[in-house]
């Protein structure tokens, strides 16, 4: 007798096959969307944690490696709909364990027993008929497709994908509210442990060990670093002076591959200097209202330029800046301390949907505007009910920008370069602050990260302090 491992899904069956209806009511030719594969670390048979595909993952495909879902124009989502899975060898459960049968990953999947089939059969179901294809960017999945001569979905085809993915159901929602869950368990965890230990490696431990517990990977590289102005840091290799700031950017991903994105800042020593502490009361305000415009038929982008005229004030107000805070923001004056975007979709990814680019991120007829900052906004679309994004202004002293002649003489007759160059002197770093948020129709968002503090003093209050 065996123990049928676990299907992990986060949907119930019959929302998978509607979702595929969806898509095959507006495809023109098939569609096999790939699960891909565990990619080599440095030899084939120790390769990277097994992550499907996240386009797989939201049409209903269980996750197999090696495997695929081919969907049919004018499916109703469970006819001319198929699960390819590989055939597994006869020694195979001697390395692997027990797969799901036929029946559990059909039922699993919204899918009649017929389908599923083994993946060598995807040719014949192909032969002689132009299909296209979404592939996860992994070597042998992509030779796979390139071996049955699929092209790459065209840009009306991702379209059908991304705007069934742009908004989130309850499901999703759902799975979304426990990864930010376990990510604020994450987070506590990581506060306390900056209180006794000496080592960034000591805090990413503290929140690793949560995502571990929970049966979690992260989301994304966990960004924990008292180097808060290297944007996207690696590694945890410093130890954590008094006086300096932890920035602690880290998610879980739950078991259905949701994904939660929490950034916070605090004070090692648990006490805030005056120039850090408004420089966070700063990037909160910017937060909170950044998050409170983020309504029905409200562009993404003016949320950005929102937060930028805020973090402008906050400059001003510590003799950073001189000048009229609109008027600064008009000049892009604030991406010399805020040079990234306010934030971006999030779902099945933590930058979700990034693999089809722009496409997903902007809407039709809009591009990147071309300035140092604004150029990093990877968002740019009418915000709707259902969408899922995060709000994450920051503020940094970079030296690398300050370095720059081409970035600060255009603006040297409003900047108080003496002060800078002092704080860059003091290796300030940088503050950073993120909630994943949902947008709803009235009453304002639904803040996925809210019971994780962000006041200065009750964040302040958290460090070393077990939970």
């Amino acid at each position: 007798m065996t123990n049928e491992p676990a299907i992990e899904m986060t949907a119930p069956p019959d929302v998978y096959q509607q979702r595929r209806a969806r898509l095959a009511a507006a495809i023109r030719r098939p569609l096999v969307i790939f699960a891909g594969h565990a990619p080599a670390r440095n030899y084939s048979t120790n390769p990277h944690p097994f992550r499907a595909g996240s386009s797989y993952l939201y049409f209903g495909g269980p996750p197999l490696e090696n495997a695929a879902l081919l969907i049919e124009p004018r499916s109703d989502g469970d006819n001319g709909c198929t699960l390819l899975r590989p055939p597994m060898g006869p020694d195979d459960p001697l390395w692997f364990g027990e797969v799901p049968s036929d029946e559990a990953l059909s039922e699993a999947a919204g899918l009649r027993r017929d389908g599923v089939a083994d993946s060598d059969r995807l040719g014949a179901l192909l032969a002689g008929r132009q299909a296209a294809s979404v592939v996860p960017p992994y070597p042998d999945t992509l030779a796979w497709a390139a071996q049955l001569g699929l092209a790459k979905a065209d840009d009306d085809e991702l379209l059908a994908i991304i705007h069934q993915r742009l908004i989130k159901d309850e499901h999703e929602l759902a799975a979304m509210r426990q990864a930010a869950e376990i990510c604020m368990e994450g987070h506590r965890a990581a506060l306390a442990a900056t209180g006794r230990g000496q080592r960034e490696a000591d805090v990413a431990a503290a929140f690793l060990a949560v995502l571990v517990a929970n049966g979690c990977e992260p989301s994304f590289n966990p960004i924990i670093t008292v180097r808060g102005e290297v944007l996207h840091g690696q590694g945890y290799p410093n130890l954590m002076p008094n006086g300096a700031l932890l920035l602690c950017d880290a998610g879980p991903e739950e078991p259905g591959g949701y994904a939660s994105d929490i950034t916070r800042t605090w004070p090692v020593s648990g006490k805030w200097t005056p120039i850090q502490r408004h420089l966070y009361n700063t990037t909160l305000r910017a937060l909170k209202e950044a998050t409170a415009a983020c309504a029905p038929g409200r562009r993404y982008r003016d949320v950005h330029d929102l937060s930028a005229r805020v973090i402008c004030e906050g400059l001003v107000e510590a003799e950073l800046l001189r000048g009229d805070p609109a008027e600064l923001a008009a000049r892009i004056a604030h991406a010399l301390f805020y040079p990234h975007g306010v934030g971006h979709l999030i779902g099945l990814d933590a930058h979700d949907m990034e693999d089809f680019g722009d496409l997903a991120g902007y809407a039709a007829g809009r591009t990147r505007r071309p300035e140092f900052g604004n150029k990093s906004l990877r968002l740019d679309r009418d915000l709707q009910p259902g969408m899922a994004v995060t709000i994450e202004p920051g503020i940094y002293l970079v030296p690398a920008i300050w370095a720059r002649d081409d970035l600060v003489k255009p603006l040297a007759d409003v900047v108080n370069r003496p002060k800078v160059d002092a704080l860059l002197k003091d290796h300030i770093g940088g503050i950073r602050l993120e909630d994943t948020i949902c947008v709803r129709d009235t009453g304002g968002p639904e803040v996925l990260s809210e019971a994780l503090p962000t006041d200065a003093d009750a964040v302040a209050a958290c460090v070393g302090v077990s939970r």
